[in-house]
């Protein structure tokens, strides 16, 4: 071996070592925890995610890399779980990191969940351009898993959107990848898209041999008794009843264990096949539950029901509950919501950051109240001490002391309307841009004003009144004093009302953060405003029969001095639907109380109650 070949086989024998050294470090630079939940994420998504929040995360300036997975797997794993995510920021952090390199299948799966997140946040266009992104890429990488996770995640969105003929290609594809993987579960998932695929191209007995499939590999698969199973038998059982096979479809729904039973699709087909009390039995039972469009079409069932002679008398009431849930539908219908809600949601965080200041300000403790309370019940025994002493008072005193009453009383509608004008304009402000809103507002606070300039008017006539009789007289009867601890008394009694509101933790979280309640909140929303004001829905109840359960927990929300918008949150409508709910409530309190129509709304009706 001469000196050249000799130079040339260690020069080769350095690289191959640094070729060697550099992989390793390649590798090395995954941190440990990464990789172990990148291991177990497919079967156990839980324990990736546990591992994930239990590790330092990764730093995203010095260590660009393990952050970006980290980002990733985060992703991935509260996706597989299907934990809701609040934006597309922790997944974006991968997706930008990685559509730089040349990793094709790491730019598929940020792609993929980039898509998956945003057409769970509502923003459908985003999701089917990463969905497309994540396909170029994954036909990069020959991963047929992976490939049918993009292909089926975009299956479903074009099935959503009646694209039917793209859902077709995208679904099938899903299925292709899917046999290829030889991963059962993802065939079951893929011929659910498809069945649905011919559901809507009306290819119908098509779609029930295809949900035979799945249903057939879910029995190999053991999973009898999994929700997937019976979800997917149901599917088959509504194209049974779409294509008029009734009793077929309440054979395979009756079949089912009773926690799965879909109350709803039963009692559609025993009303199909003309069976009105097996179909009420089930259509009442199928009412437990929040989904307004399921809600929408159960009482419109309920309302052709009660087209029998022996639900007749239920008609009013489910006619009710269909235009109120009706009504809910068609403003959720708009197209509009996207928009509304992040205005909303930006002018919320601003109250609500406001409210937090205000509240941190406050420190009040229970001897506090414990004081006030003593004070007040002294201030009823003094009032009452001192009521009693003007009785025996002279003719004139006595007549004095009725105009000083009267004056007293319009101060006080005077103080407690321009309390409400305050509130009123406070709410008129929030409720900018908001043409439905603004129009009820502004006529609340016209009429109030109204009311105001005539009250002013009357206190003048009684202060020249009082004028008449000698000032000593007026003095000696301390009716000026009595004036004044009463209106000090309401005072009092509000501003205890608004502390002990203020203090109870439910309402406190509803005004900073308003969501959606369900039937336990609301009942709780009930239960306050009994506590508070003392059995305020019975006492409503009572003097008007006629207010629906629906209509009570709005007045009881009313009540509780929440606004409109705070409202159609509470209970997911619109606040179109919200004031039309009001106007009816006020129709039935002015006709059950047979009292004439006045200028004042709704809202100050119930706070004076």
């Amino acid at each position: 071996m001469n000196r050249k070949t000799l130079y040339i086989y260690i020069i080769i024998c350095i690289l191959l070592t640094n070729v060697g050294c550099s992989g390793r470090q390649a590798k090395e630079r995954i941190m440990p925890e990464l990789v172990q939940a990148e291991n177990v994420m497919f079967d156990h998504p839980d324990s990736a995610l546990h591992i994930l929040q239990s590790m330092p995360v990764p730093s995203a300036k010095k260590d660009k890399e393990n952050n970006a997975l980290w980002s990733l797997l985060v992703t991935q794993a509260k996706y597989k779980q299907m934990i809701k995510m609040e934006s597309d920021s922790l997944i974006s952090v991968a997706y930008n990191y990685y559509k730089t390199t040349d990793e094709a299948r790491r730019k598929a799966m940020t792609a993929l969940y980039m898509g998956g997140v945003n057409y769970d946040l509502g923003n459908i266009e985003e999701a089917i351009r990463f969905y497309l992104e994540a396909k170029n890429e994954m036909e990069k990488t020959g991963d047929n898993q992976l490939g049918y996770l993009v292909m089926s995640g975009l299956g479903n969105i074009y099935l959503y959107r009646n694209l039917t003929e793209y859902a077709l290609e995208a679904c099938t594809q899903a299925y292709d990848y899917a046999v290829k993987s030889s991963n059962r579960r993802y065939q079951m998932t893929a011929l659910r898209y498809l069945a649905r695929y011919y559901c809507l191209s009306g290819n119908l007995s098509k779609a029930i041999q295809t949900y035979q499939q799945c249903s057939d590999i879910a029995l190999k698969l053991g999973l009898s008794n999994d929700s997937f199973f019976y979800l997917v038998k149901r599917e088959m059982a509504l194209v049974y009843t779409n294509s008029g096979q009734f009793e077929e479809s309440l054979k395979i729904l009756k079949s089912f264990p009773l926690s799965f039973q879909p109350f709803s699709l039963i009692g559609r087909n025993h009303l199909l096949l003309n069976q009105q009390d097996s179909a009420h039995y089930y259509l009442e039972k199928a009412l437990d539950t929040d989904n307004i469009y399921t809600k929408r079409s159960i009482y419109a069932a309920l309302y052709k029901l009660s087209d029998s002679p022996q639900y007749y008398k239920c008609m009013k009431a489910y006619c009710d509950s269909l235009l109120f849930y009706n009504d809910s539908v068609m403003s959720l219908d708009k197209g509009k919501e996207i928009i509304a809600y992040k205005e909303k949601y930006d002018h919320e965080k601003l109250v609500s950051e406001k409210q937090k200041l205000e509240l941190e300000k406050a420190n009040v403790t229970y001897w506090w109240m414990f004081t006030i309370l003593i004070v007040l019940v002294l201030m009823f025994i003094l009032i009452s001490f001192l009521l009693r002493k003007r009785i025996a008072m002279h003719k004139k005193e006595e007549e004095l002391a009725g105009l000083a009453l009267q004056l007293h009383k319009k101060e006080l509608e005077v103080d407690k309307n321009e309390s409400y004008i305050a509130e009123l304009q406070s709410r008129y402000q929030e409720s900018n841009r908001k043409e439905e809103l603004f129009a009820e507002q502004e006529e609340m606070l016209k009429n109030l004003k109204k009311e105001n300039e005539q009250l002013c008017l009357e206190k003048k006539l009684l202060h020249e009144k009082i004028s008449s009789y000698s000032v000593s007289s007026y003095e000696v009867t301390n009716i000026k004093l009595l004036s004044d601890k009463l209106c000090l008394l309401e005072k009092r009694e509000k501003e205890l009302c608004a502390q002990l509101l203020a203090h109870i933790p439910l309402l406190h979280t509803l005004h900073l953060k308003p969501v959606y309640l369900n039937d336990a909140e609301l009942k709780e929303i009930c239960r306050i405003a009994d506590s508070v004001f003392q059995d305020f829905t019975r006492r409503l109840l009572k003097d008007v029969p006629s207010l629906s359960e629906h209509e009570i927990i709005l007045c009881s929300l009313i009540k509780l001095r929440f606004s409109i918008t705070e409202i159609s949150i509470f209970l997911n409508i619109a606040s179109t639907s919200v004031s039309r709910s009001k106007l009816r409530i006020k129709n039935k309190i002015y006709s059950e109380l047979e009292e004439k129509p006045k200028d004042k709304s709704l809202d100050i009706w119930i706070w004076e109650y």
